[in-house]
């Protein structure tokens, strides 16, 4: 997923899992003004992106060239992945709906379907999960505390620990604002040993990201930084 428009990184990230290559294409198109869309058509490319990146909501097929889209959604679950996934499936019995809930799926659409009643369901899945609640902007980069991860421009996803994710974060809320080690020390890091312990993570965060993202303010402490200069 390759991000060009830093405004568009805060747009909800969709993997489309379809492979009627009409459909899914057609569908990627309608959903690619509210959402950054991946699109996969078998179980196995769907794996392969799920494990580069990190998607706020699931679009799942049911029967796939190579598996049903089912497997996929009980594989994720009895891993810990909780990321909502809807199915959007041919399959109109009873007892495939029953079966798709069952399965782990959080809603459950048959084709053929009305591209707003699919937008509508998207959206009630977000609100439930907050997929956008804590997502940060910095310069072109993307926080997402709630995952404890960033985006560069790229797209690559980059975990973070949670007291890095912390850091950021503090930085972040208010990007004019000089943060004394003291004043990080007592709100990030619970009133840790000492202040070499800001400067420690400060490295941290800059040697996973950019040296840029957090800015030193000789003899008074850190700021964000902008990540493009």
């Amino acid at each position: 997923m390759t991000h060009t428009d830093p405004e568009r990184l805060l747009l909800p990230a969709v993997l489309l899992i379809e492979d009627d290559p009409n459909l899914g294409a057609m569908t990627g198109e309608m959903l690619g003004e509210h959402y950054r869309v991946d699109w996969a058509q078998t179980v196995s490319e769907a794996r392969e992106r799920l494990r580069a990146e990190r998607y706020d909501t699931l679009v799942v097929d049911r029967r796939l060239p190579d598996g049903d889209g089912l497997d996929l959604i009980r594989t994720l679950r009895s891993g810990g992945v909780t990321t909502p996934a809807l199915v959007l499936t041919a399959l109109a019995d009873v007892d495939d709906i029953v079966e798709g809930l069952d399965s782990g799926a959080n809603d459950y659409l048959t084709k053929p379907f009305h591209f707003v009643e699919l937008e509508a369901r998207l959206r009630a899945l977000l609100r439930g999960f907050h997929a956008q609640a804590s997502a940060v902007m910095i310069g072109d980069w993307l926080l997402k505390p709630d995952a404890d991860v960033i985006e560069d421009p790229d797209g690559r996803i980059i975990s973070l620990t949670d007291a890095e994710t912390r850091l950021l974060a503090a930085l972040a809320s208010s990007p004019d604002h000089i943060f004394g080690r003291d004043e990080l020390l007592r709100d990030v890091f619970s009133g840790g040993s000492d202040t070499g312990t800001v400067d420690v993570y400060v490295s941290y965060v800059r040697g996973k990201t950019t040296k840029a993202i957090i800015e030193t303010v000789r003899g008074r402490g850190y700021r964000i930084g902008d990540p493009r200069d």
